[in-house]
């Protein structure tokens, strides 16, 4: 048995499905940089929004999966409700051009609106992590 099985098993339910959760909105938000499907780079409004991007699709669900193996659930609780509370204004904002001059690709269209579904579930996994420690 790995030691990466070997953590998962000793996961509660929940603290599992927030680890999934944490790593699928970082594929996402890797997929929704310009190494993945994003095209408008040359087309951003300013450079403070590159930050937000980096910060909400790749640093804060990386800093919540590694919070659950170190076992600092809470902080893992805590980071998916900022997370998922950062990521449902993503797409409307996009889509009104708050962040670029053109409107999304179809790709990014769709992997923000996952990203939704994503933020869903941390809204409603990451309280439970965080009750679940004392």
């Amino acid at each position: 048995m790995t030691w990466l099985s070997k953590t998962m098993a000793s996961f509660s339910r929940a603290e599992g499905i927030l680890a999934v959760l944490f790593g699928l909105g970082f594929v996402l938000g890797f997929l929704l940089t310009p190494l993945g499907v994003e095209t408008r780079i040359h087309e951003l409004r300013s450079p403070v929004f590159a930050g937000f991007f980096i910060t909400v699709g790749l640093l804060m669900p990386l800093a919540g999966l590694v919070s659950l193996f170190l076992r600092r659930a809470k902080l893992a609780g805590v980071l998916a409700v900022i997370d998922a509370s950062l990521s449902f204004l993503i797409p409307p904002a996009d889509q009104a051009k708050f962040f670029f001059t053109l409107p999304p690709p179809p790709a990014v269209f769709i992997g923000e609106y996952i990203l939704i579904l994503v933020g869903i579930g941390y809204m409603l996994f990451g309280p439970r992590v965080y009750s679940q420690t004392r």
